[in-house]
């Protein structure tokens, strides 16, 4: 009992040492607390929006912020604050500032206004240069937009500009549009204008990727590479598969497919079944006929048949599918056998009552796991279910 209280100079003493091990110190309170609290102390406010689901979220949060070197920065610049996005004044504050994605990291002056967003989890390095931009008007993405709202649209300017914006998953299509402009069509397939196009020209129907499809010869001598050219055509193309996948408007994929004709030529038939797959993956009807053609005939990517195959786990129950979505786990693991595909593969044996044959692979995947330090809690819950149906 004579431990129990510590003299107040020890206990803070004791409070800054585990605020220091912790790295980041977030604080408690509501969000006006944490704003008048920021404006007190002259400080910016760095929040941490955040879902409990978000698994890039957890591992920053685990990872990344109880770093020294990390919360030495943000507890000497920024008053810090976590805020869920989907409970209390968290639901409030995603609307008002376009929290679309998770996790958000939002920055704001010691007045309250935002100024700066970037989307999705960093390593310490990234994180670190990104706060630092965060207090710097000249890379403040927010104070950017007010500049170029003035009329500011140098070169130079619209670069950082665009660079900022596409780091808070803003809109850069209107001050890339005008750099392209100014910088020429006739420096378009130059070593300069191929590094701006193959970063931030990212819709097939934009002007400059119709003209890298009409002079690809130009820009494989600007990128010094034919195969850097085709990979960016790819990618640009297999974004407006999204696209057209998420409007189910069927005008749109019969256009898309005529494009893609008109790209890949006699290559086209895997391209034109992956959009189809996508196109239909939510029709109840049609959705596993073209899942089959294409993952079937043409699929060669292990993370695809994973996705897949974990997909129809959560979804289905019956034989016919789960059998299927375990062809297609089998299928992944044969082009890269790892812990997340055979956990997969595991689940779909237990949910076919194929114990002795679960249990096998998921030993096999806690293994593969260990092998590569990772988590294989999941996995360990499986084999403790199929222990106990054998």
């Amino acid at each position: 009992m004579k431990h129990k209280f510590l003299p107040l100079f020890a206990f803070l003493l004791l409070a800054a040492f585990t605020a220091g091990a912790q790295g980041i110190a977030f604080q408690k309170g509501s969000w006006s607390e944490i704003k008048a609290k920021a404006k007190a102390e002259n400080k910016h406010i760095f929040v941490d929006a955040y879902t409990t689901w978000c698994g890039p979220c957890k591992w920053q949060s685990k990872k990344v912020f109880p770093q020294k070197e990390v919360g030495d920065f943000f507890n000497k610049n920024y008053i810090s604050f976590k805020m869920d996005m989907e409970k209390g004044e968290g639901v409030d504050f995603a609307k008002k500032y376009k929290v679309r994605a998770y996790p958000t990291l939002v920055y704001f002056n010691p007045q309250g206004e935002m100024v700066h967003k970037t989307v999705g989890a960093y390593p310490a390095k990234v994180l670190l240069k990104a706060a630092a931009n965060a207090l710097n008007p000249e890379t403040q993405v927010f104070t950017l937009k007010r500049r170029f709202e003035k009329g500011e649209k140098s070169n130079e300017f619209l670069q950082k500009y665009i660079a900022a914006l596409e780091g808070a998953y803003e809109d850069f299509s209107k001050p890339a549009d005008m750099y392209l402009a100014q910088l020429g069509k006739d420096k378009w397939a130059t070593a300069e204008g191929w590094k701006f196009i193959s970063k931030y020209v990212r819709k097939s129907s934009a002007e400059a990727f119709e003209y890298v499809m009409k002079n690809q010869a130009k820009f494989e001598k600007a990128a010094e590479s034919k195969e850097k050219v085709e990979k960016y055509i790819t990618r640009v193309l297999m974004m407006d598969m999204r696209g057209v996948a998420r409007s189910k408007d069927k005008k749109q994929l019969t256009t898309f497919k005529k494009k893609l004709k008109d790209v890949f030529g006699k290559d086209a038939d895997k391209h034109i079944a992956k959009a189809e797959y996508m196109f239909y993956a939510g029709d109840k009807e049609k959705a596993m006929q073209y899942a089959c053609k294409y993952f079937d005939k043409y699929c060669d990517n292990a993370y695809e048949f994973n996705s897949i195959a974990w997909g129809y786990y959560k979804k289905y129950n019956d034989t016919e599918r789960l059998e299927k979505a375990l062809g297609w786990a089998q299928q992944s693991v044969k082009l890269m056998k790892k812990s997340f595909n055979t956990d997969t593969q595991a689940h779909l044996l237990f949910k076919l009552k194929r114990y002795k044959e679960a249990k096998k692979v998921a030993e096999e995947s806690i293994a593969l796991a260990k092998e590569a330090k990772q988590n294989a809690k999941e996995t360990k819950a499986l084999l403790e279910k199929i222990n106990a149906k054998l």
